[in-house]
């Protein structure tokens, strides 16, 4: 019974649950445009260090996606945010979002952000796409909690035909002890928990020679110290009132890129053969766009939430069938045949799979294991490779761990760190 507990399919099923639960919770309590890091006019207002790092770790892609070819996009794990909007106002590409908890996708607010008909509900191990579906494939802070986290990359490499990015705060770890500390200390039980920790040289062999990196930022370069006092830190962010305060402290943030010590996260870039990178442009103007439209985007937000919390939030009826240009990228995840229109769902002619929509977005849960998909992943990943074959296959072994109950040691440093948590 114990051992369910870590099993992949019930920490997946509880972390969903914990997503959605999530989402309402932060409806319930955020919108208040008096604590805000913008008012509802879109001017800044309480800046901190959390806000800085997000709209910082959305320069950094948007810096990438400025170097790329392309015309469609997918945001695996879109979450909260509304990148795919983003790219589809800067660079006219068809811009999708997708996330594994299924109230994240929902188009509340109609047109709004350009979610509606341009949402998946899916699982990462099992993309309902075909091979090669969009140029670009962006999965931001998902690595570190996934339950198979090379097959997972496996994936996202699959669906990708040119660039494959992605970002994490945590999967990086200094050095081998620091990695070992990290695994020890994973508490299984909560949902959603940081699970995955590597070396450089361990994603080097995931994503191969030529993959690109960089920091998320270096603790040097932002306006304040993470590791001062909060007053600190309220106080250095108070003066960042207006666009071009922000956008410059941007700019500075990005000074240094390399993995030396300060540093924290890491952005990954692998592109397919053939895909072109055009030289980087001046950051300034990027990063003054990025701060205007988190400030609309705030904006919005408000209105959206009030809607929400008052019952009059703008949704399409809930049998509204997917639109033609969706269902087109759809394939089955449980055999990846193609899919058809059924009233309320959609059905697989391969093998039979039907699955639900509601509000038009897809409901694309697997319902078969694929028993095959581990081999194919490390194959699309490594080719014939041995050597990185090896190093894939063993720290796949080292990962499943996580799927075992704790350990003694394990169980020890939980008890501690839950009773440092309470003093």
């Amino acid at each position: 019974m114990q051992q369910d507990l870590y099993s992949k399919r019930v920490v997946e099923e509880r972390t969903r649950k914990w997503l959605e639960d999530a989402y309402w919770s932060a409806l319930a309590g955020h919108g208040d445009p008096e604590k805000g890091v913008y008012d509802p006019a879109g001017r800044i207002q309480h800046l901190d260090s959390l806000a800085f790092q997000i709209v910082l770790r959305k320069l950094k892609i948007f810096r990438w996606l400025d170097r790329f070819d392309f015309e469609s996009f997918i945001d695996i794990g879109s979450g909260f945010d509304h990148t795919p909007y983003l790219v589809r106002k800067r660079y006219g590409a068809r811009s999708y979002y997708s996330d594994f908890a299924h109230s994240l996708n929902l188009p509340y607010g109609g047109a709004i952000h350009g979610k509606l008909d341009h949402a998946v509900t899916l699982n990462i191990n099992r993309l309902p796409f075909a091979d090669d579906s969009f140029d670009v494939v962006l999965s931001s802070e998902v690595l570190e909690h996934l339950v198979r986290p090379i097959e997972a990359v496996g994936e996202l490499l699959r669906v990708t035909r040119k660039y494959l990015v992605m970002t994490s705060l945590e999967a990086l770890s200094a050095n081998r002890w620091e990695r070992f500390l990290s695994h020890l200390r994973i508490d299984l039980a909560v949902p959603h928990v940081e699970r995955n920790f590597f070396l450089l040289h361990e994603l080097e062999d995931v994503f191969g020679a030529d993959w690109h990196h960089e920091n998320l930022w270096h603790d040097s370069c932002l306006p304040a110290s993470q590791f001062v006092s909060i007053g600190e830190q309220v106080r250095a962010y108070a003066p960042i009132r207006d666009t071009e305060t922000f956008a410059t402290a941007l700019c500075r943030a990005l000074a240094i890129e390399d993995h030396r010590a300060g540093s924290m996260g890491i952005l990954i870039v692998k592109t397919k053969p053939g895909a072109p990178i055009r030289p980087r442009s001046e950051a300034l103007p990027l990063a003054r766009w990025l701060v205007e439209q988190n400030a609309a985007a705030y904006a919005d937000g408000y209105r959206l939430i009030q809607q929400l919390r008052d019952g009059t939030a703008e949704l399409v009826a809930k049998d509204r069938p997917v639109v033609p240009e969706l269902l087109a990228l759809l394939r089955c995840p449980d055999c990846r045949g193609p899919l058809t229109q059924r009233p309320a769902a959609l059905s697989c002619a391969s093998c039979g799979s039907t699955f639900a929509t509601e509000h038009g977005v897809p409901i694309l849960y697997p319902k078969r294991e694929d028993r095959r998909a581990t081999e194919d992943d490390v194959s699309r990943l490594c080719g014939t490779d041995a050597r990185r074959r090896r190093t894939l296959l063993r720290l796949m072994r080292r990962l499943r761990a996580n799927e075992a109950a704790p350990g003694v040691m394990r169980r020890f440093l939980q008890r501690v760190d839950r009773a440092l948590a309470r003093t």
